[in-house]
């Protein structure tokens, strides 16, 4: 469906749950590999997390879910935007 009119955006609780969802399981595989490598001390590991995490998110997870979800989230964001506006005629 792609994204609508430049500037509208989707209400904030749903782009936090949407960017959970694709953050959870990709943390939980991490955590896990980590672990696994018997990667200490806990700062350490929490900065291999951080080091992949983020940039995983930025670039990849969240145009990934924005795109997935894309309907659900601009759902209703078109409209809201006209109720908003006022038309003062011509």
């Amino acid at each position: 469906m792609g994204n609508p009119k430049e500037g509208a955006s989707p209400p904030t609780w749903k782009l936090m749950l949407v960017k959970w969802l694709g953050l959870f399981p990709i943390l939980l595989v991490i955590a896990y590999a980590l672990k696994w490598l018997n990667v200490e001390p806990l700062w350490f590991k929490l900065i291999c997390e951080t080091a992949i995490l983020v940039p995983l998110l930025n670039y990849v997870i969240t145009p990934m879910m924005d795109s997935l979800f894309s309907e659900w989230l601009y759902k209703g964001v078109d409209q809201d935007k006209q109720q908003q506006s006022v038309n003062i005629g011509s």
